[in-house]
């Protein structure tokens, strides 16, 4: 494991499969050279369900490196996978005034041996919105920036919301990532650290 990893989970868990088939000729030739084989390939995306509201996660892990330390501390930066929210619901099946969001929250950091902790308040992050996938749109918004201090990512923080009719109508499919930054003391212990942030998609 990197000397400083973030592990993450998402709320929903996504998955694909791969069908790998060859064909080749019913007439089989004396010459080799006559004989080819083709791979055939198909990504199955996951399904969402016809009328649902659900979230997607890019990946389940990202890493934290070593960025501008201090003597007084030390810096670790990284970004959140892609979270992706996707409506495929009735316009009638939305209530009025409804918004749906996203919240994270962190877990406190230990190293392998279990012996050492960072405290999640040490985690902060700065969500964005992904181009194409609601920067710009007026209904789509992101939370603020959370600093690494008290309460950090230890309490559940807005990465990103929608004003859940429109955003259905204009494809209803909308990412956010998020610039994450831990900053520790610079006599922190060394080690392997991981923690978990826990994603929840609300309306």
């Amino acid at each position: 494991m990197d000397k400083n990893t973030l592990v993450l989970r998402g709320s929903v868990i996504a998955f694909g499969a791969a069908l790998l088939a060859s064909a080749g000729s019913a007439a089989m030739a004396d010459d080799d050279q006559n004989t080819r084989s083709i791979d055939v390939g198909v990504e199955i995306e996951p399904l969402t369900g016809p009328g649902s509201l659900a979230m997607t996660v890019e990946s389940d892990s990202t890493v934290l490196t070593e960025g501008p330390s201090t003597g007084l501390e030390r810096v670790f930066t990284g970004t959140l996978p892609k979270v992706t929210v996707t409506d495929t619901r009735a316009p009638g099946d939305i209530p009025d005034g409804a918004f749906w969001y996203v919240m994270g929250t962190a877990s406190d950091f230990h190293d392998e041996e279990g012996q050492n902790t960072i405290e999640a308040s040490h985690l902060g992050w700065s969500p964005r919105l992904v181009a194409g996938e609601g920067e710009g749109e007026p209904f789509v918004e992101v939370g603020g920036d959370v600093a690494p201090s008290d309460p950090g990512l230890g309490d559940q923080e807005l990465l990103y919301l929608a004003e859940s009719a429109d955003a259905n109508a204009a494809g209803g499919r909308f990412s956010a990532v998020a610039d994450l930054d831990l900053v520790v003391p610079a006599d922190v212990t060394a080690g392997s650290y991981s923690s978990t942030i826990t994603l929840s998609l609300f309306e």
